[in-house]
């Protein structure tokens, strides 16, 4: 059984026409990990691509007979062809999928949903949107907009967005979630720069190392012991993906306790230059 390391918040919200509803899901790891601080003998923490619940059809330029087929088409048939832009109609009464993404959408989610996300139209009346094909990025981002929540995604093959609102046009709202974020999915990309935003109140994650620090951390949990954010404010910071250390020191700082640990495959660590709080 794995220690508290293994223990993950993640907190999905959920707003339908028909009222609104919350849920708040603890998941507790299982097995263990060869390189993971809280337990050495299995496998490295990994990322798993989003899951396409539903094919694409031939066509995304017409209604389809039912809400539910409307609301499953992707934008993944048409992956590669950046910037060609194609419209779909999103029936009324739509039903809700996952998603990935902020603005920008990995390409296997429904467009439909992405668009109520970003505020071009309802579940209740549906409507007509364009959406345009995009690159796969290396992130993306997880929001609540609208009544959708979007979840974190690392890199993937092919995006979209819609060209009514554009990446940076719109607002959303960071929340705990934010808080479970590590820097993992960015191992191997030494000396890349990552700006994460940190919601106000936490809840604190576990973190291991002073400075340097192991990157299955929660990195707002390390910003607090690094003295950048508070928990009662968050916000946003920047991290430095680092190669792997020998060993990670423990120290208390700002009422933030860190783990020790040996040699771990993969680090971060907050450059000098901070975004203003």
């Amino acid at each position: 059984m794995r220690d508290s390391k293994c223990l993950r918040w993640s907190f999905f919200v959920r707003l339908f026409a028909s009222g609104a509803i919350a849920s708040v899901l603890l998941a507790a790891c299982g097995g263990s990990d060869e390189s993971d601080p809280a337990d050495t003998t299995g496998p490295a923490p990994t990322t798993t691509s989003p899951v396409a619940t539903n094919a694409p059809s031939t066509s995304t330029t017409a209604a389809l007979p039912s809400d539910e087929d409307a609301w499953r088409l992707n934008a993944a048939e048409y992956r590669g062809q950046d910037g060609e832009r194609f419209t779909i109609e999103c029936t009324p009464d739509g039903l809700e999928s996952g998603i990935w993404g902020v603005e920008t959408y990995t390409d296997d989610v429904s467009v439909c949903t992405a668009a109520v996300h970003v505020g071009l139209i309802t579940f209740a009346e549906g409507g007509e949107v364009e959406y345009e094909i995009a690159p796969g990025l290396e992130a993306y981002d997880a929001a609540l907009g609208n009544g959708v929540l979007s979840e974190r995604f690392g890199r993937f093959a092919g995006s979209f967005i819609f060209p009514a609102a554009p990446p940076g046009s719109g607002e959303f709202t960071i929340g705990a979630e934010t808080w479970q974020r590590t820097a993992s999915e960015y191992r191997g990309q030494n000396g890349d720069e990552v700006s994460l935003a940190c919601a106000p109140g936490g809840p604190i994650g576990s973190v291991w190392g002073s400075g340097t620090y192991t990157d299955d951390s929660s990195v707002c949990t390390a910003a607090v012991h690094a003295g950048l954010i508070t928990v009662a404010d968050g916000g946003t910071v920047l991290i430095e993906i680092a190669p792997g250390a020998d060993v990670y020191d423990s120290t208390t700082a700002n009422g933030v306790t860190s783990g020790g640990y040996g040699s771990y495959a993969g680090s971060f660590t907050f450059p000098e230059d901070q975004p203003a709080n």
